[in-house]
């Protein structure tokens, strides 16, 4: 990896597939305000609040404000920032971390003392809300200990700190992982947690990434040569693969299945989502499964609409696995993981935008449209995809691990 100046890395080629809009580390800021840009009026108007609030007080909060950092026992060597209880996070970051624990507790005789050892010096940053729900799910966590971020001894305990890994410095638990790594000079690793959308915060400079295909690493970098990139895999792809070769009888298929709504996204305009909702929805029967963030206003009033209309809105909130039937979304990760899963999945867009078809491309999905393919079984459905490492969290964890903590 190079320490060079991001500022000097090559604009993409007239040619090259449709670029990240914010792809340099130094676009952050811009990436940022633009993400403002987005929020619906009401969390505009909150932060507005706040921030002519911190200005009366002439006193903003400080940036680890609301974080939680868990301490190990022992000097902390590596920590390690969560942002989500959610799925994607906990495949990206926490797994790593219990593969490096499970393969040291291998190749030793006293697994459990190696194991302790091990755990001993990994730390981890979190908002205060994301503790509360985490902590007890995270390796060795009865040995942790959790306080403020802000709490003086948080420094004192970093002092032997050797490398941080984070899924990018775009939000507030990674975002202080890596200050405090640059403070101290030490390395660090970004993990690919998601599929690449167009709108994708750019990488960090200066680090390590471990992206999910070689495809992905190419494009999110644009060949910058500050960043040294490991194709991996992604965990949670293949832990719904593992998953479905472990079951006692395979995904069902019967059904009309579900459509993962993606309203709250920024990157398409959300009349651009809905129509793709119901032109798939209107035609197979899918229920309409909201998306976690689909709690604004807005969303909730489209979601009545559909409802009088007949539309099923299903709220449940149980995991995707456990839905039937076929899956559908605009560019959503459930719908490689429901193809990991040997389930048919499809993309909707009725005229997708040129960067959209790339990233369908770029992750081999199928498209699904009106009368397409043969009879009522639809078009050809997504393949699974091909993971470049047997085991992406066992991977990571060698690459991050290499040296002695």
């Amino acid at each position: 990896m190079s320490g060079g100046d991001t500022t000097t890395t090559p604009r993409p080629s007239a040619g090259s597939p449709t670029p990240p809009m914010f792809w340099r580390a130094e676009d952050l800021p811009r990436w940022s305000r633009w993400q403002r840009s987005h929020w619906p009026l009401s969390r505009r108007a909150a932060h507005a609040v706040r921030t002519a609030r911190a200005a009366v007080r002439r006193s903003p909060d400080a940036p680890e404000a609301g974080l939680r950092v868990l301490l190990p026992a022992g000097d902390v060597h590596t920590l390690v920032a969560v942002e989500s209880a959610g799925p994607t996070q906990r495949a990206a970051l926490v797994a790593p971390v219990a593969a490096l624990a499970e393969g040291r507790a291998a190749v030793s005789g006293d697994a459990p003392h190696a194991v302790a050892r091990v755990l001993d010096g990994i730390g981890w940053v979190m908002p205060a809300d994301v503790a509360e729900q985490l902590a007890s799910d995270l390796p060795g966590h009865t040995g942790l200990t959790a306080v403020p971020a802000t709490d003086p001894d948080v420094a004192e305990c970093l002092v032997g700190l050797r490398r941080v890994l984070v899924a990018g410095e775009y939000l507030p638990a990674g975002r202080a992982a890596v200050r405090w790594a640059r403070e101290r000079g030490v390395r660090v690793g970004v993990v690919q947690h998601g599929l690449l959308a167009v709108s994708t915060p750019p990488v960090p400079r200066d680090v390590t990434l471990y992206a999910f295909t070689q495809r992905d690493a190419d494009w999110w970098t644009q060949d910058r040569a500050d960043v040294r990139t490991v194709v991996v895999g992604s965990a949670l792809l293949e832990a719904a693969r593992q998953d479905t070769a472990a079951a006692p009888a395979p995904a069902s298929t019967d059904g009309p299945g579900v459509f993962l709504g993606q309203l709250h996204g920024a990157e398409l305009p959300r009349r651009a989502f809905a129509a793709a909702a119901e032109q798939y929805i209107r035609v197979t029967g899918a229920a309409y499964r909201p998306h976690p963030a689909e709690r604004d206003r807005l969303s909730r009033g489209q979601h009545a609409r559909w409802e009088r209309q007949g539309i099923t809105v299903d709220r449940s909130g149980a995991p995707l696995a456990e839905a039937t039937g076929p899956v559908a979304a605009v560019f959503s990760t459930g719908i490689l993981e429901a193809a990991q899963a040997g389930r048919p999945a499809w993309a909707v867009h009725p005229d997708p935008p040129a960067w959209l078809t790339e990233f369908w491309d770029r992750y081999g999905i199928a498209r699904w449209t009106p009368g397409g393919g043969d009879g009522a079984a639809g078009p050809a459905p997504t393949p699974p995809l091909v993971a470049p490492t047997p085991d992406p969290a066992a991977a990571i964890a060698e690459d991050v691990w290499k040296d002695p903590a």
